[in-house]
């Protein structure tokens, strides 16, 4: 309940900054798109001004290329009153009544009243007159927003005929000629886009980005979420409960510790009390010494177990190999189990089979797992029942078996009953004094060595516990 909790308080986070990111990024892309898209739509409305200025030049040049068709009739001169400017102008006229452009030409001398310029075309001009060849801004045209564009037109071969030398005669028009040169300004086409039309393209395409970069955040939502509860949150809740649990267990650890090594303590202080008393025979003496040396053999334990956990955690735990015979392991522990049993009137057997070897291997360990084995089973049989201890030899193995009758462990226990700090009777209470240290020790110890500890056990009718370790046999003479 507590994992799913700061599960989803840290989805909720985890939305939360995503949202706030995306909200700033978009705001950042949309003050970006605002200042762009200005820029962009005016290099548009260039682009096709200039487009539409070369079209309107091409159909120019093409009425002056065919001049003599036009107006020779049967090898006869004949003017038809179709040139290059009229031309133009109908040109102009006609694609401005059928689309929202406006295309005219315009002079600083007209000689018709459609070729006035107005203030922009006229600034436009003087422009030309400095050296420029084209003239654009984005201008206002009746409350709307227009792209005003003018390009430059120079006098050629077929405009002198009726704009050149000499200045005031009347050309085939009937207009004076001006006197113009070849390259001189002859006038300007002047363009005008409303934007209407491309800022409505504008607005599509920027919602549909705004669509896009919406799909995309929610795609990187999911695609970060499922990557952060993966990789990132569930590794980290997992660790903090299991830190949280082992923090719990060690906070019992303690609590069970303290209260177990005060039994031995107390024991021992109490009897060591009463010998100070004279009133005691040897006998009397005897048995209280022996109760003291139990005591005490059982605190040594205690504080054995933690030490060795302590080292197994840091890693430093050695093992010192040695040719031991195992009768000589089950004859200590039979001693230091004896009194237990008898005074808790369990029947305790030790048995070593047949044929065991002396082999190569830590006695400490070899004993430490067999008291630990067998204090635990003691802990949890009752007067009347019994315990034993079984040791083994086949295929290069060595196999410790602690068996008793007692009360049985549950099956949903078992997998957890070999880790460190399981103690009490809801949790299996192992190893001597009940620190919930023993079992733990006792599988570090196997697989130390390479072995594996195993249990089998049904309520009520008590555990089998085996625990197999491959060593290797001393060689004997005999064998050499």
């Amino acid at each position: 309940m507590h994992s799913s909790h700061s599960q989803s308080n840290l989805w909720m986070r985890f939305v939360i900054l995503l949202g706030v990111a995306s909200v700033v990024v978009f705001a950042v892309y949309y003050v970006w798109m605002a200042n762009a898209g200005a820029a962009q739509n005016e290099r548009r409305a260039l682009a096709e001004a200039r487009t539409l200025s070369a079209e309107m030049d091409a159909s120019w040049d093409y009425v002056n290329s065919i001049q003599e068709r036009i107006n020779y009739t049967n090898g006869v001169y004949d003017f038809k009153g179709v040139y290059c400017s009229v031309a133009g102008k109908s040109i102009a006229k006609r694609f401005t009544d059928s689309t929202e452009y406006s295309i005219r030409y315009v002079r600083e001398n007209p000689r018709s009243g459609t070729d006035v310029p107005d203030a922009f075309e006229l600034e436009a001009l003087q422009a030309f007159g400095q050296g420029e060849r084209e003239y654009y801004a984005m201008t206002e045209v009746d409350g709307k927003a227009t792209f005003r564009y003018v390009s430059s037109l120079e006098a050629e071969h077929n405009c002198l005929e009726c704009h050149g030398q000499p200045v005031g005669e009347k050309d085939v028009t009937g207009f004076k000629k001006e006197g113009m040169q070849l390259g001189d300004l002859a006038g300007a086409v002047s363009i005008s886009l409303p934007m209407d039309a491309i800022e409505r393209e504008e607005e599509q395409g920027f919602m549909a980005t705004v669509v896009f970069f919406c799909a995309l955040m929610v795609a990187l939502t999911v695609v970060l979420g499922w990557g952060l509860n993966r990789w990132v949150t569930h590794p980290v809740i997992s660790e903090n409960e299991k830190l949280r649990r082992e923090a719990e267990s060690q906070s019992n650890f303690l609590t069970i510790v303290t209260h177990e090594l005060k039994t031995p303590l107390s024991a021992i202080l109490a009897f060591s009390d009463l010998l100070k008393k004279p009133e005691r025979d040897a006998a009397q003496n005897i048995e209280i010494a022996n109760e003291i040396e139990e005591n005490a053999n059982e605190l040594l334990s205690m504080i054995n177990n933690v030490l060795d956990t302590a080292k197994f955690e840091e890693g430093s735990m050695a093992l010192h190999e040695d040719d031991v015979d195992v009768c000589d392991v089950v004859t200590v522990v039979r001693a230091a189990a004896a009194p237990i049993a008898k005074r808790t009137g369990v029947d305790f057997v030790a048995i070593v089979a047949p044929g065991v070897p002396i082999v190569r291997a830590d006695r400490e360990m070899l004993r430490r797992i067999s008291m630990n084995l067998v204090g635990n089973a003691l802990q949890h049989t009752e007067s009347g029942d019994s315990v034993v201890l079984r040791m083994s030899y086949a295929c290069g193995s060595l196999t410790i078996e602690v068996e008793d009758t007692g009360c049985g462990i549950e099956a949903e226990r078992l997998p957890n009953i070999f880790e460190r700090f399981s103690s009490g009777r809801d949790a299996a209470r192992s190893g001597e004094g009940g620190t919930g240290l023993g079992l733990f020790i006792v599988r570090n110890y196997a697989e130390a060595v390479g072995g594996s500890v195993h249990v089998e056990s049904e309520i009520g009718r008590g555990s089998v516990f085996s625990v197999l370790l491959p060593l290797r046999p001393v060689e004997s003479e005999d064998d050499l």
